[in-house]
């Protein structure tokens, strides 16, 4: 299963095939758990975001269409409609760890402290936040997958639904801003510097 494309192995989820999807979560789980420990307060949370992004991926297997060689970016546009309107349910829960064969993300004391310990250190750059906050919403996302998540700006287009060249112009403008605003600090995150290019 290893071998094969994300594609092939969402194609095999959509009709009943288990290992198919237990292999392409493996693959992706833990991409999408960075995503959201970098969003999330808790370690709980983070557990929840995860859960719901696989589930919905799994019922919407047999939709997927690929766009790029990875599903990623179609995982990343998932868990952010997850992460901004985000709904418990026990039940959906309990099959998502059915198909995957128990593999479902269960944190221990170590693990959770691991986690929250994560999600503190992503907020102890205040500058940065700051000058986060100032961005319009467009600009401001497509920075966050490019500069935090390590998304090229063709995968972002994928993840929010929008032209590459939108991504790569509100990217631009996003980077514009951002060293306007942080001319003023000491030091600065490195993604964000003139001549670093993740296109």
């Amino acid at each position: 299963m290893e071998h094969r494309t994300d594609a092939d192995l969402l194609a095999l989820a959509a009709d009943g095939d288990e290992e198919a999807y237990a292999a392409f979560f493996r693959r992706h789980v833990n991409a999408i758990t960075g995503f959201a420990v970098r969003r999330s307060q808790n370690a709980d949370e983070v557990a929840d975001i995860v859960s719901e992004t696989f589930l919905i991926s799994l019922k919407a297997a047999g939709r997927y269409r690929p766009e790029t060689p990875t599903a990623l970016p179609w995982l990343f546009g998932i868990a952010r409609r997850v992460w901004i309107g985000r709904h418990r349910t026990r039940a959906r829960l309990k099959r998502l760890s059915t198909k995957v064969g128990g593999s479902m993300p269960r944190f221990g004391v170590e693990e959770t402290a691991a986690v929250d310990a994560a999600v503190d250190a992503s907020r102890q750059r205040p500058a940065l936040q700051a000058a986060l906050a100032t961005l319009p919403d467009a600009e401001r996302v497509v920075l966050e997958l490019v500069a935090i998540d390590g998304l090229a700006p063709q995968e972002v287009a994928v993840t929010l639904g929008i032209t590459p060249n939108a991504a790569r112009l509100r990217l631009s403008r996003a980077r514009k801003r951002m060293r306007e605003h942080l001319e003023q600090e000491p030091a600065w995150s490195p993604v964000l510097r003139p001549g670093v290019d993740h296109a």
